[in-house]
């Protein structure tokens, strides 16, 4: 057992006798994650609302909350693929709760970025920054629809293999 997980199960008391009852086990981690969904929305929408409403102030608190909505994210995925696990391998990434969720995150980044670089002050729109706008919003959008196929191929290659697998089981 790595490190990780040592800590993880330390962490997330999961030795605890609570667990030995499989019924409780399984309410419990539907729970957590309502809890973890919970968590996540709050997080990501005052992270869109607090630099628009309180400038610099709230840009520093939304960075904040970003950086630690990150962190549970991460831990949480690391957790599930330590444990073999691999949540992108069977989720439909782009589905309309997950480009709502990647909306508030840009929307408090756009926030943090305008509030800590211009002090709240509106973005300056000589023919250069639009240049970059576009090309940097280009940029993304390509990213994201390599993203989204590279997404397909694997479903597609995880789906072909699972059909061989079923094939050659009598």
């Amino acid at each position: 057992m790595t490190i990780f997980l040592r800590a993880a199960r330390i962490i997330g008391d999961l030795d605890d006798d609570f667990y030995r009852d499989e019924r409780q086990r399984d309410v419990w981690n539907e729970a957590s994650a309502v809890g973890f969904q919970v968590f996540s929305w709050t997080s990501l929408l005052g992270a869109a609302v607090l630099p628009w409403v309180a400038g610099r102030t709230g840009a520093w608190t939304a960075l904040g909350i970003l950086v630690v909505w990150f962190l549970a994210s991460v831990t949480t995925l690391l957790y599930a693929r330590m444990r073999d696990v691999d949540v992108y391998a069977t989720a439909t990434l782009w589905r309309p709760r997950g480009l709502a969720a990647a909306g508030l995150y840009l929307v408090g980044i756009a926030g943090i970025f305008v509030s800590l670089r211009f002090g709240g002050e509106p973005f300056d729109n000589d023919p250069a920054t639009w240049a970059g706008r576009i090309t940097g919003a280009t940029l993304v959008l390509l990213l994201a629809a390599g993203a989204v196929a590279w997404n397909r191929r694997r479903t597609r290659v995880r789906r072909a293999e699972e059909d061989a697998r079923d094939a050659l089981e009598p």
